[in-house]
């Protein structure tokens, strides 16, 4: 909420609920954070100027404040560096508390739509981003149909998606793992 051209925090908003859901998928030291900025001064995506505020995105995770998270988009403008990881004084681990953000979105199916299409990719032919055609596309420039992945191994490929019916994917994704 925004009033004067003031943030204002509603507190009636923190969910403590939300807070425990952080973490359990990663955010383990939310409440350490200090709010010193160190993890904001070595980010590329911050430096670069985009739309990336970590050290935002850290105090509206430890006040619970969910609605605000899922709604903002620039939780998946991290670029996984660790740079933040490295620098924090306090050993929060901020790419970790941005990852449990992510959980969260995915969970609560309020991630960009393409996120969900690279999960299913992933998940159904190995690779996050498949684009329609491209075996058309690869066979004209003399390239076999399907890359040497695990779209060519369909014995690999199973194998892989049985350990990511193993994992936290198989408890967030929006569609079935089957």
């Amino acid at each position: 909420m925004e009033e004067s051209g003031v943030n204002v925090i509603n507190l009636n908003q923190c969910d403590e609920e939300f807070i425990k859901y952080l973490e359990k998928f990663g955010a383990h030291s939310l409440k350490e954070c200090i709010q010193c900025g160190k993890c904001a001064s070595t980010c590329p995506m911050a430096l670069a100027g985009l739309d990336f505020y970590i050290k935002r995105i850290i105090h509206a995770a430890t006040l619970g404040l969910k609605e605000i998270l899922l709604e903002d988009s620039s939780v998946w403008g991290c670029q996984s560096c660790n740079r933040c990881v490295e620098v924090c004084p306090m050993d929060i681990k901020p790419y970790e508390i941005i990852q449990a953000v992510r959980r969260a979105a995915v969970r609560d199916e309020s991630c960009p739509a393409n996120t969900y299409e690279g999960l299913r990719n992933l998940y159904k032919n190995g690779h996050a981003v498949f684009p329609k055609g491209f075996e058309e596309r690869r066979k004209k420039v003399g390239l076999p149909e399907k890359p040497p992945t695990l779209t060519s191994h369909e014995e690999l490929k199973k194998k892989f998606q049985e350990i990511l019916k193993q994992t936290s994917l198989a408890d967030v994704a929006p569609f079935k793992l089957d």
